[in-house]
């Protein structure tokens, strides 16, 4: 590789930039390297930064994060994304990589290990063949620091296979490893055995030969996770030897000094344990070693200390154990009372107190804490591994593990009781224990959604919960006992009757002004639950119900945010202010009175977080909670508008002056629900008219996080005022717009979307003289460069374009006119080679229907079936439309293509919905709405929805509507079609 000085120099100095603390030094660098990126060759010098140890550790790290960035952005390939990096800087990257990840720092290889992986999984094998090769050519008899190097690059490759969904494509490239890589992985395994037999004294040759045990474990694993190979089915017995050999070995010299963190031999153990469950899972009745596993792994358990480096064996251990106690061909092993004790007081009960590390995470890192439980971080902690445990022995021996288990909740709760100052931690594990023996299945949606019948949620929640919750001052020694609490009434939230969480809400509102940064979110997360929780269909608690605790609500959210003393500081907590936005949510319209207080606090927290943006999901919840009070507000007193405008304008200046790219997509979105407000006036108003050309500035269209959200602030501009934009010139503007985004792969959809939306609402008087460029430019794409995507996308727009004026059929003269101005006949050709044959390809139910009314229009008209050229196509549009109705396939996966789901409405003229409904809203999950770091959808917006045909109901109704009345004209047509979809159409005609 080779790179001039000035490049290198230049490239180095911008990463090191990318590190700074001032925002704006980053900013700089960033938007350096985003330009430069684009040119060839970039990623030469980029690779030759991360090999040189000269550059220096931080501008090596660096590079190595970029690069990996890099390949995420540039190197996955679809018809539906233009190709930005040449087969030269492929084919440069390919050669180089893997030497890099032998030759460069753990630190390094973990950044471009994921670079790797990356490539690997859209390349090998079909453009990448010689990596197995090149991975068994490098393997050394001697050197393991280059034998690490490799097998953690195959791990890289393998692992993904992991969590991949079962394919053709996965198994042949399973098998291409299979066939090049397990002689040379069976030999590197024995030797490494052997030689640390050999070395068993020397401390520093252990390490590295334990480590390449520890990767030789993982892609044992690896290599075994979807299927049993036939290789390691042969060499089982071999194989399981050496793995029970390390399960028991003990050696001084390896010992890890540090009790925080795992050793090499507590890896490689933890990492056979892993092998273990799998093969107990997967491979029961060809792993006849299993019995002799348990009893080591039982032994291995009872021996091993409570210190934090046994954390990952021990949690492994009992997951192989949690496999084995679910399996029924196993039961008799823990049918015995006895044992079911001994488990209990052997194995679970040592491992339910809360770690040393998490009561000092607690105090000194809450929120790394709160996220630890709530995202699910938890998942490998012994703590979980034992309610896993406990899960498994009911399973089989439900009443008999509940009693076991209730003694010792019943002793740690006496102890509390004897001394709660000094014995809080008796009754953290009490609460653990409960919540381990009650929940029989639960989702993070619900929480538990099934439960224990031997055990009274509710009863336990009036004896040992809620003397946590009555006063926000107490537990003041013990703040863990108040997380337990809320804690307990956010897991059972679904079991427990309703009167227990109305007594709970106002309890939990309280302790949202907790002083301790855990137990206030706990709260945040319970308030924020238990509003979305539903009964028989219908929210807990009405807005109503919400309504007198939203003020103190709102009121201890903010105070808690008030005392942060810098902008990261303010949104470090994300629980808060998504709390914040549920409340607003909930409250519907009756959060009309606090509006004005809300909306200054709100403004405030923008105008400060605006300064340093550091948490996306605070920002997004920010954003949210706007959207919510806006839309609500204004919903119930059109005159509010005014003050959002006022209030947030001066701010939305700012935060564009400033360049603050995070937040342009958001505000892009909030000015377009605020715009829509004014479509009762009738008109655009004069502050929206002066933004509008710096909006269509080809700067903001170059981030492609400010697309989707530009598309839709245009759409709203068009709702409002398409007659007014056309009269005055402004049309032709946006048409620049829709012209630069069809010509992008990756864009083409937003392309479209602005499209319609200029369609629909301009007037057909003014639209007429726009239609034939429009299709030029359509069709010139089509015949350049045509995807799937873009044809499913002007397919539906002709479609929509033939249903306007259908009863004047004013669409198919103004969309024949067009077509046979850019050239006659030209239509007849582009039906019958591309159009018919992509009408199935439409996906969502408004597209679809569109497509079936707009394509039923154009058979029927007079233009049509007067046309040689057409009437031969008459049958094959008709089977379209038959086979696109009876396909009960199809279903919504338009939100997946092209990010559209919400239904439009049925106006005389036009359909657009521009808000999701309030049932939607009423169960929103923002993670699963549209949240993203680059660009992140507001929920509570929604889009809008455009139906060209709004009056008639669905598909199948509109082609009985349109195609009865011409049954004779097509009944030739009719018979030239398939027995089924002749069938289809008759009865359509008939009813």
């Amino acid at each position: 590789m080779s790179a001039s000085a000035t490049s290198q120099e230049a490239l180095a100095a911008s990463l090191q930039q990318t590190l700074s603390p001032n925002a704006q030094e980053r900013k700089q660098a960033e938007q350096y390297l985003s330009s430069i990126e684009q040119t060839a060759h970039f990623v030469v010098p980029l690779l030759q930064l991360v090999s040189n140890q000269a550059s220096g550790d931080n501008v090596r790290f660096a590079a190595a994060l970029y690069f990996k960035n890099f390949v995420k952005r540039r190197w996955p390939q679809s018809e539906d994304a233009e190709d930005t990096l040449s087969a030269d800087d492929r084919q440069a990257v390919k050669r180089e990589i893997v030497s890099l990840m032998i030759t460069v720092p753990k630190r390094l290889q973990l950044q471009i290990g994921e670079a790797v992986s990356i490539i690997a999984d859209n390349d090998f094998p079909e453009q990448w063949p010689e990596l197995i090769s090149t991975l068994v050519g490098k393997l050394s008899a001697t050197d393991y620091h280059v034998n690490n190097g490799i097998l953690q690059t195959a791990h890289t490759v393998f692992r993904e296979w992991r969590s991949a969904f079962r394919s053709d494509r996965l198994y042949t490239k399973i098998n291409y490893v299979l066939g090049q890589f397990t002689d040379a992985y069976m030999q590197v395994f024995v030797t490494t055995d052997r030689l640390i037999d050999q070395h068993a004294g020397d401390a520093a040759a252990l390490g590295v030969l334990l480590h390449s045990l520890m990767l030789l474990c993982q892609i044992y694993y690896d290599l075994n996770c979807q299927d049993l190979p036939p290789f390691f089915e042969d060499n089982m017995g071999a194989f399981m030897d050496t793995f029970h050999k390390y399960l028991v070995y003990d050696n001084a010299v390896v010992a890890s000094s540090d009790d925080d963190v795992a050793g090499d031999l507590e890896e490689v153990k933890a990492s056979i344990c892993e092998i273990l469950e799998l093969y107990a899972q997967r491979y029961e009745e060809e792993f006849t070693q299993l019995p002799r596993f348990v009893d080591t792994v039982w032994k291995m358990l009872t021996t091993l200390g409570a210190a934090a480096k046994y954390d990952t064996v021990v949690s492994r251990a009992m997951a192989f154990l949690c496999t084995v106690v679910r399996n029924p061909r196993y039961r008799s092993m823990f049918a015995a009372s006895e044992t079911l004790t001994l488990i209990c007081e052997r194995i679970v009960i040592p491992n339910t107190a809360m770690p040393v590390a998490d009561e000092e995470l607690f105090e000194d890192d809450p929120l790394q804490f709160v996220r630890r439980d709530v995202e699910g971080s938890e998942a490998g902690s012994r703590r979980a591994a034992a309610a896993a445990l406990v899960g498994a022995l009911l399973d089989q021996f439900s009443a008999e593990t509940t009693h076991v288990i209730s003694a010792y909740i019943q002793r740690d709760l006496a102890r509390y009781a004897a001394d709660p100052a000094a014995n809080w931690r008796d009754k953290d594990v009490a609460l653990f224990l409960v919540t381990s023996v009650a929940v029989v299945a639960s989702v993070h949606s619900l929480g538990a959604t099934r439960v224990n019948s031997l055990v009274d949620v509710a009863d336990f929640f009036n004896t040992q919960i809620v003397q946590h919750l009555r006063d926000v001052g107490s537990d003041a020694a013990a703040p863990v006992l108040k997380a337990d609490a809320i804690k307990y009434v956010v897991t059972f939230r679904s079991q427990l009757p309703r009167e227990v969480l109305v007594q709970a809400l106002p309890m939990l509102a309280a302790h949202l002004a907790h002083s301790d940064a855990v137990v206030a979110s706990y709260a945040a997360i319970a308030v924020e639950r238990l509003l979305v929780l539903k009964r028989d269909g219908l929210l807990l608690f009405a807005p109503a119900d919400v309504e007198p605790l939203a003020q103190p609500m709102l009121a201890h959210i903010f105070a808690v945010l008030d005392r942060a003393d810098s902008p990261q500081r303010l949104a470090e907590n994300e629980y808060l202010m998504k709390a914040v936005m549920r409340i607003v949510l909930a409250a519907r319209t009756n959060i009309l009175p606090l509006a004005p207080a809300a909306l200054a606090k709100l403004a405030a927290i923008l105008a400060e977080v605006a300064k340093n943006p550091s948490n996306p999901r605070f920002s997004h919840f920010l954003f949210e909670a706007l959207a919510a009070l806006a839309r609500f507000s204004c919903a119930a007193d059109s005159n509010a508008i005014a003050q959002f405008e006022a209030t947030l304008f001066p701010i939305f200046q700012s935060i564009l002056q400033d360049d603050v790219l995070e937040f342009m997509p958001y505000l892009f979105q909030i000015l377009a629900q605020l715009l829509s407000v004014h479509h009762a006036a009738g008109g655009l108003p004069d502050a929206y008219i002066s933004l509008l050309p710096p909006l269509l500035q080809p700067t903001l269209w170059a981030a492609q996080a400010n697309i989707p959200a530009l598309v839709r602030l245009l759409q709203s501009y068009l709702q409002i005022g398409a007659a007014q934009l056309a009269s005055t010139g402004q049309l032709q503007p946006i048409l620049g717009v829709f012209q630069r985004l069809i010509a992008s792969r990756a864009n083409d959809h937003h392309g479209f979307a602005l499209l319609l939306a200029i369609t629909q609402f301009t007037p057909p008087d003014a639209l007429a003289q726009f239609l034939k460029p429009i299709l030029t430019l359509c069709l010139t794409r089509l015949q350049s460069s045509r995807t799937a995507k873009f044809t499913r996308s002007f397919v539906h727009y002709a479609a929509s374009v033939m249903c306007i004026g259908a009863h004047e059929a004013t669409g198919i003269t103004v969309f024949f006119d067009a077509m046979d101005a850019i050239q006659p006949g030209l239509l007849a050709t582009l039906l019958g080679n591309v159009l018919i044959e992509a009408m199935p390809t439409v996906i969502g139910r408004v597209e679809r229907k569109a497509v079936v009314v707009g394509f039923s229009l154009m058979v029927v008209s007079a233009r049509f079936q007067s046309a040689p050229a057409y009437v031969p196509l008459t049958a094959p549009v008709l089977k379209q439309l038959a086979d696109m109705l009876m396909d009960t396939t199809v279903t919504e996966t338009k939100a997946v293509a092209e990010k559209s789901t919400v239904d439009g409405s049925s106006t005389a003229v036009a359909a657009a919905s521009a808000v999701a409904t309030d049932e939607d809203l009423d169960s929103l999950e923002i993670e699963t709405s549209g949240y993203q770091a680059s660009y992140a959808k507001l929920a509570t917006l929604g889009e809008i929805k455009i139906d060209p045909c709004p009056h008639i109901v669905d598909a199948a109704n509109g082609l009985s509507q349109i195609l009865r009345p011409a049954r004779a004209q097509l009944a030739a047509a009719i018979q030239q079609l398939p027995s089924e979809e002749q069938h289809f159409i008759t009865t359509a005609l008939s009813s």
